[in-house]
């Protein structure tokens, strides 16, 4: 099959079963809905009228069951063949893979990467230096346990002491770390150094703090640790102020605001130390998830150095962004996805601002249907089941999913 016709079979599949989902539950509303007992007033003549009405409805609504019931079956169809064909796809590029090994990076104790022993460089000061920051972070915390009363703040106190505990057992690579607050950090995972083909820089949304951050850790762990070779490496960016509560503070566009000139003067530092330690042959893929995509959003509008762009569950382009046209020449040559979920509750936010947005609401166009992005499908998790409504907006992150398999794709070379 040709690449037009085969690879873009399972998107419209899944499309397809979406709108049959959607006309299942529209059906099923009118089947549904009652008329009340008094419609037909209450005068004898009315009787007759009322008794033709209900066996005239219940003959329609039996058969707008059995119509649905047919609908589902063609959805639950749809759905599999379309797992069937990436799952195939998957197989075949697997053989393919096999057949053309890639040699892996040597791992002699990361001499000429980031952090490395020859490592002279400021993020290998920023990291020697934050870690005596966890680790005065981790004695204060330890002491702010012992006065906590209620069950939610020393349910987050826990949750950082372990946080700390593992960044300062596993050496891991912090390049910005404040505690202050809800907490604000940056790290790498993996190795940017000579050989580093693929590097992902991640932001995740609504929530984010420092007693959930290895949740999104783990995410670049996973990428990382997807790649045999040793050539990719993701740094997750939670270095800023973050909603907390998707209905209160989430539709609120001045967090992004503030958050986005540091994330682009964040990336130009990445890039410079790609350069140094890797190279340049070295492909940089910003992920937002959540409010995340909006925040990368609005980083492109001030010039955001990178490759490629991936929505996932993205609340939106960025606040003012609406067309192609509102972001820089700079921009131009980036490649864009984006995928969401069947009904996760961020579609609330995506693209349904307009008119608003000089309130400081609202997160921009729809990554999905933005010009020039590619859509990609969230389908399954590893156990099969289709990935949609509100469980869905973080499941999509879980390795084993095909969501995932989406953005390694997209981090390793784009969908394949």
């Amino acid at each position: 099959m040709t690449a037009a016709g085969y690879r873009v079979a399972p998107a419209r599949l899944d499309a397809v079963a979406g709108e049959f989902g959607s006309r299942v539950e529209a059906l099923s509303a009118v089947v549904d809905e009652k008329v009340p007992a008094t419609a037909f007033g209450q005068v004898s003549e009315s009787a007759a009228a009322a008794k033709t009405f209900e066996q005239t409805m219940t003959e329609l609504g039996g058969k707008l069951e059995a119509h649905a019931a047919r609908l589902r079956t063609l959805q639950s169809g749809l759905v599999a063949s379309a797992a069937g064909y990436r799952r195939a796809d998957a197989q075949v590029a697997a053989m393919y893979r096999a057949l053309l090994p890639e040699e892996p990076l040597p791992r002699a104790g990361n001499p000429a990467g980031i952090g490395g022993a020859a490592d002279t460089g400021a993020w290998a000061h920023a990291i020697a230096g934050n870690r005596v920051k966890v680790a005065d972070a981790l004695t204060a915390e330890r002491l702010r346990l012992a006065s906590l009363t209620d069950g939610d703040e020393i349910a987050r106190s826990r949750a950082r002491i372990g946080l700390y505990e593992d960044i300062l057992a596993h050496d891991r690579q912090i390049l910005r770390f404040d505690p202050a607050g809800n907490g604000r950090i940056a790290e790498l995972v993996g190795h940017i150094e000579p050989g580093t083909r693929n590097v992902g820089l991640f932001v995740p949304g609504v929530n984010t703090q420092l007693a959930n951050f290895d949740a999104y850790a783990g995410l670049g762990r996973s990428l990382v640790a997807a790649d045999p070779s040793g050539r990719t490496a993701v740094v997750v960016w939670a270095d800023g102020v973050f909603p907390q509560g998707p209905v209160a503070q989430g539709p609120d566009a001045s967090y992004a605001r503030a958050m986005a000139p540091d994330l682009k003067a964040f990336a130009d530092d990445l890039r410079g130390e790609i350069a140094s330690h890797a190279g340049p042959d070295v492909t940089l893929t910003a992920i937002g998830h959540s409010y995340g995509g909006a925040t990368v959003g609005l980083a492109e509008t001030r010039g955001l150095d990178v490759d490629r762009v991936l929505h996932v569950e993205s609340a939106g382009m960025g606040h003012g962004v609406w067309s192609p046209s509102d972001l820089p020449p700079s921009q131009a040559g980036v490649q864009r996805f984006s995928m969401t979920a069947p009904l996760d509750p961020i579609v609330l936010a995506q693209g349904n601002a307009w008119g608003l947005e000089w309130t400081g609401i609202g997160h921009g166009a729809d990554p999905d249907v933005f010009p020039g992005v590619t859509g990609l499908p969230t389908g399954r998790d590893a156990d099969g089941d289709p990935l949609w409504g509100l469980s869905s907006h973080n499941d999509v992150l879980k390795p084993g999913s095909e969501s995932w398999t989406n953005i390694y794709r997209v981090l390793t070379g784009g969908p394949r």
